[in-house]
């Protein structure tokens, strides 16, 4: 039963999330951008133009990366 368990999570993770570096990687810059946001009182445009940049540069690293493989 619990080995059953254990596979089904297993599944259902990843069919959500192939690579988890690159889901921690979003999660983590979007925290980044909501702190510059809320508590640095940035500018909405700057923040903005971070989160698309960052995003960008994460999904081209993990492409990278994945290519190398």
């Amino acid at each position: 039963m619990l080995q059953s368990m254990k596979a089904a999570t297993s599944e259902l993770y990843a069919l959500f999330v192939d690579d988890g570096s690159f889901a921690v990687a979003i999660v983590v810059w979007l925290a980044l951008v909501w702190i510059g946001r809320e508590y640095l009182q940035l500018s909405g445009t700057l923040c903005e133009a971070m989160l698309f940049f960052g995003l960008v540069a994460i999904l081209i690293e993990s492409a990278v990366r994945r290519a190398r493989r």
